[in-house]
């Protein structure tokens, strides 16, 4: 894909396929691994959700707090913690990479974006 060009408008679809393989990642890591696995599903979600394909800090920032939260919780509960920082960072580098690859520039008129 071509470098993106500075102030061109770009239609950014929402990931689907990273959280969906990283859910069956995590519900099959849930039998090999730990009961606990299960507690990345919706991390694995949020950081897809909040992902950008220019790895704006401002759209990222739910799954940063996640990250850090899981980090702390892994002091107290070992598998959980991990779970979640695990979930969320999955979800967003996938997140990224899939918004990145499917990104296009927009080819209508922009005097029409207010």
């Amino acid at each position: 894909m071509a470098k993106p060009e500075p102030g061109c408008w770009y239609l950014i679809p929402p990931a689907v396929v990273a959280p969906v393989v990283l859910s069956g990642v995590a519900i099959v890591a849930t039998f090999v691994v730990s009961i606990w696995s299960l507690v990345a599903l919706p991390f694995v979600w949020l950081g897809a959700r909040c992902a950008a394909p220019n790895l704006n800090l401002a759209n990222g920032c739910l799954a940063y707090v996640a990250i850090f939260v899981g980090f702390l919780l892994s002091s107290w509960h070992e598998p959980r913690g991990l779970a979640i920082t695990f979930g969320a960072i999955a979800g967003y580098s996938g997140g990224v990479i899939e918004k990145r690859l499917r990104m296009r520039p927009y080819s209508g008129d922009s005097s029409s974006h207010g």
